[in-house]
């Protein structure tokens, strides 16, 4: 079966419902060679991706400054 789907003006997948019916709630879009495919997901539970997010290492961009203490109280206090 091959469908044709629509992408509407906020970018948003349009999948008709008799093909919503065949995969659920949830699906994975993975990048091949020949393009895009659209599979059937696993429901994942809020606590899951939670627990995924705060337990990665942060991604980081360019190199931590030290502050010295009277930086931080300017920027505490609104001061510029």
């Amino acid at each position: 079966m091959e469908v044709r789907l629509r992408i509407d003006s906020k970018g948003r997948l349009y999948i008709p419902p008799e093909v919503r019916e065949e995969i659920g709630d949830t699906v994975t879009l993975k990048k091949t060679d020949e393009g895009f495919l659209i599979v059937p997901g696993e429901p994942t539970s809020f606590l899951e991706e939670f627990r995924k997010l705060m337990s990665r290492e942060p991604e980081r961009t360019g190199k931590p400054e030290n502050w010295p203490p009277s930086k931080m109280k300017m920027i505490w206090s609104g001061a510029k």
